[in-house]
């Protein structure tokens, strides 16, 4: 097939599943189609599942008003409340992965089990943990789950392992950073502060982004005051803290707090307003 145009160009055409490459030369076109696997990757995970949703007896008003860390746990264990982060669950890319396994309570029937029995699974069916951070409310239940890996952010391998003692060996480790790919619809956002190697994944799901934010947002409380859990760090990393919470409501459509359920984050409109 001739061709007048007088110097050679390519032109492509994406599809979702292909790549169509037309070569023009002044005596010839040539079509070219590669398939590429990378267009068959979704931008959205296929289901988030909250497994447990999160519980902490910690009202920042309590602390404000006086009340000592000893009092508050006092009254944490008089209404039969400990604290349990929310365990939220991604299917993508064929995996199960959790997010926050969460505390095992000594001596008691575990509840999480009884959570995935109710979504039908089991501990053998989950290929992947993801810890937010490392506070032993969060990442106590990985024992339970033997053959997933377990992913983490902000600190070393050397450190996972100091805290999984025996139950680290023979288990895959894989450390992700902010910008990694990762999974199908999931990223990682360093929201630190509340610890210095906080991570929160963001997930995309229909069209919504969904933030699940770990101890950078703790609960819709926290959400509403912008108030923080008061441990040692709330006073020197006060503007980590700021710039982690700023990050997430910029981004998220809804939270998926470290111990509360998720909800709409209405302050997104205004987080637009305030950078347009």
């Amino acid at each position: 097939m001739s061709c007048v145009y007088r110097h050679a160009q390519l032109i492509f055409f994406f599809s979702k599943t292909a790549l169509v490459i037309i070569h023009i030369t002044p005596i010839w076109v040539f079509v070219s189609i590669e398939i590429m696997d990378v267009f068959q990757l979704s931008t959205s995970v296929d289901s988030i599942t909250i497994v447990r949703t999160g519980v902490l007896f910690r009202d920042p008003a309590l602390w404000y008003e006086g009340f000592s860390n000893q009092e508050i746990r006092n009254m944490s264990l008089q209404f039969g409340i400990t604290s349990q982060p929310t365990v939220t669950l991604v299917k993508t890319d064929g995996l199960n992965i959790l997010i926050d396994p969460g505390w095992q309570d000594p001596g008691k029937p575990d509840r999480l089990l009884n959570d995935l029995h109710y979504f039908g699974l089991t501990p053998n069916d989950i290929d992947e943990v993801f810890i937010t951070h490392w506070h032993h409310d969060h990442w106590n239940g990985i024992p339970l789950f033997s053959k997933a890996r377990v992913s983490f952010a902000g600190i070393g391998q050397s450190v996972v392992k100091k805290h999984l003692k025996e139950t680290a060996e023979d288990r895959e480790l894989t450390k992700i950073c902010e910008g990694d790919e990762w999974h199908s619809g999931m990223e990682l956002i360093a929201t630190t502060g509340h610890t210095s190697h906080d991570h929160s994944v963001k997930i995309h799901f229909k069209d919504r982004t969904y933030i699940a934010s770990g101890d950078a947002i703790v609960s819709r409380m926290y959400y509403e005051t912008k108030t923080f859990f008061p441990n040692h760090r709330v006073e020197k990393y006060r503007d980590d803290l700021l710039a982690s919470y700023d990050k997430i409501v910029d981004q998220a459509d809804f939270i998926i707090p470290g111990h509360d359920g998720p909800f709409y984050n209405y302050k997104k409109r205004k987080a637009i307003g305030r950078t347009l």
